[in-house]
Order: C-alpha cells, then structure tokens, then sequence
C-alpha cells in the first residue's frame, strides 16, 4: 500500500518544479524529500521525474501516475473534512419528532436557526402523537421529541425552552369576544371543544383545573380531528381550546385567555435519550442553551 504523504510529497514537487520548495512546504529537509519520492519511485517501478539543476519536470508516465494522485489526495481531503463537519455536528442528520405545527412558533423558528447555521445537516422530522414520539425515542430512532409538560422515563431528559399560548377559539357571533382581556373566569358556564390529539388531553386538564370547584366540573367534548379542524365547532356558548398562533378561521375569534398571573400557556420540553451522543444533537442543544440563556446537561 502506497502511503498518502509520499503522494502528497511528489505532487508538490510536480506544482512547484523543486524539491526544495517541495520540502519546505512541508517543513523537512530537501534531501529527506528527495529520498522518499526515490523511495516512492522504487515502489511503483518507474521514474516520475526527471531531475536537472533547473528543478525537476513529471515524466509522461508520471503525469499520469500523477494525475491519480491527485483525485486520491482530494477525496482524502474531502473525507476529513466530512469526518470533521460530522465529528463537530456541522453535518449528519438531525431526526426530530414533533405533533403540532412546524409553520410558526419556537420549534419553527429555532428549526430555521439551526438549518442556517448548519446547512450541511440533514433534518429528518416526524409528526406523531405524543405516545408514538416516546416509543421512537426510546427505540433510538429519534434524536429528540418536543412534547408538552416533563416526561418521567428511565434513560430520557427533559428540558423546558418554551411554552405555548393558550387560545380560545370563539364564535364571531359570541358576547365573549368583546372581552379584552379574557379571563378563565368569564368562560363559566361554557362547553369546551379539544382535540383528542396532543396537546388535546393536556388542555382538558388544564380546562379542569382553571374552571373545577366543589361539586362541579366544566363541560368538556373531546374531538378526534387536528387542530386546524377543531375551530369548526366552535359555536354559541361553545369555545375551542388549543396552543400556538393558528391561521385565520372565518367566523372564528381567536383570544388569549388569561388568569390573575397572566396569559396561560403550556410548557413545551425537548426530550432526548441520556446515552445519545449525536455531535449533531449536541450543537443543536448547544444552540439552545445560548438561544434561551440556559444550560443543558452535557452529552
């Protein structure tokens, strides 16, 4: 087997026309040089150059030897440069799980964030509901999920960047609307829609918790559509609640709803296996921790 460094030795005597030129580029003596390129000569059987007091010139054998060296030492130097984009996380693929929308909010913006950073990097994203996403990353075949509230499973971190907006989805035609600010008391007495899918039971039990008391619990429907179906139930004395910026619903109002601390939202978390050690997953949580001025556990 030929080494790389002879090749790379001989092509520099080719471009310069010197041995000496050739050695102190690499930082050696000229006739330490000129004994490796004889060394490599002897091994393929021929003479690359020919040698005057001018400098040396490739022979036609070795113009073509040389012309080969040349593609093994570039796709050897485009390996290293691959490895060393994958070893940093600067290239690979990045396999993210999700259930919502990726057309707004935090998990859009900082997708876009890391795409323009790291454009060599490969995303590979996956919408499912809350328990197939677990099961994924579990299995390994995530590199993280962005899921509502902590998760408690062996061997998963859970780490909160962001929250979501809670919104009332209101009927144009509802008294409600004219509410400025609209707070969880005022919806009293009435029936709530939620979607079946994430963050669907998350909302039902925030609706509980906001409007529960001794002896009464609101009206809740649950509906096996996805969030951009689910403002169509809206109606009179029927209010839709969901997370995120939706589009525009005709005949829908859309409402922050809020309590005596504010706008509710839902805590949104990044989950990732412990034992992950994906350079690219360790510059996408880097990126994070800088975004949101807050650390992450070390991968």
């Amino acid at each position: 087997m030929i080494e790389v460094h002879l090749l790379r030795y001989a092509l520099a005597a080719a471009d310069s026309g010197s041995f000496s030129q050739a050695a102190d580029r690499f930082g050696i003596k000229q006739s330490t040089l000129s004994k490796r390129i004889h060394y490599l000569e002897d091994r393929l059987g021929l003479a690359l150059f020919r040698r005057s007091t001018r400098g040396v010139v490739p022979t036609g054998p070795g113009e073509c030897i040389l012309r080969k060296a040349r593609r093994i030492v570039d796709d050897i130097d485009a390996l290293d440069e691959d490895c060393a984009a994958i070893a940093c996380g600067a290239a690979g693929t990045l396999r993210f799980g999700f259930h919502g929308s990726l057309g707004s909010g935090d998990l859009s913006a900082v997708i876009r964030d890391f795409r323009a950073a790291c454009p060599e990097v490969e995303l590979a994203a996956r919408e499912r509901s809350r328990t197939r996403l677990l099961r994924a990353l579990e299995r390994d075949q995530l590199d993280f999920a962005v899921l509502n509230g902590q998760v408690q499973r062996p061997g998963i971190v859970s780490l909160s960047f962001w929250s979501e907006q809670v919104i009332i989805g209101l009927s144009t035609e509802d008294r409600l609307c004219a509410c400025d600010p609209l707070y969880w008391t005022d919806l009293r007495g009435m029936t709530f829609v939620v979607s079946k899918i994430d963050p669907g039971p998350f909302l039902y039990d925030l609706v509980a918790s906001r409007l529960s008391g001794p002896g009464f619990g609101p009206s809740v429907r649950v509906q096996d559509v996805r969030r951009e179906n689910l403002f169509s139930f809206a109606a009179a004395g029927r209010a839709v609640v969901t997370t995120g910026i939706p589009g525009a619903n005709d005949g829908v109002a859309l409402r922050q709803v809020h309590d005596a601390f504010g706008a509710t939202h839902l805590e949104q978390a990044i989950h990732w296996r412990c034992d992950n050690r994906s350079p690219v997953l360790r510059r996408f949580l880097e990126m994070l921790a800088h975004r949101y001025g807050r650390p992450v556990p070390a991968l």
